[in-house]
């Protein structure tokens, strides 16, 4: 079975509402990280806009198995996201890992999270 790596920015992190090691536990953390870009309040999650011009946005790394890849796959389709790769450093190390983000532009009437972290954007409102 073939192992992946996956940038999560918002609800799937470990203090999210969705975090992955309660809803996908055959997921492993590898650890936190960031990638550069724009983040904005969707009304109860984020969107991720990649911009390497941006602030980081902060985010944690898995190791997932392709059924976790399926299953995550179908759940961010069905809320209009769509998986990329993007190059970051975790452990010292660059690598490519996923990242889900927007099949739609984003609207510039939605608020952004200027800090780049969902979880102290949450635990701030």
């Amino acid at each position: 079975m073939t192992k992946h790596l996956l940038f999560v920015y918002g609800t799937l992190r470990k203090d999210g509402v969705n975090a992955m090691p309660k809803l996908y536990p055959n997921s492993t953390f590898v650890g936190s990280s960031s990638v550069n870009g724009r983040l904005y309040d969707m009304g109860g999650y984020p969107a991720i806009v990649l911009d390497d011009n941006a602030s980081p946005v902060i985010g944690e790394v898995y190791e997932i198995d392709d059924e976790t890849l399926a299953k995550l796959d179908a759940f961010e389709l069905d809320a209009d996201y769509h998986r990329t790769a993007v190059e970051i450093t975790v452990t010292s190390m660059p690598t490519w890992c996923w990242v889900y983000r927007p099949l739609a532009e984003v609207s510039s009437g939605k608020p952004e999270v200027a800090s780049g972290d969902w979880i102290a954007y949450e635990q701030s409102a």
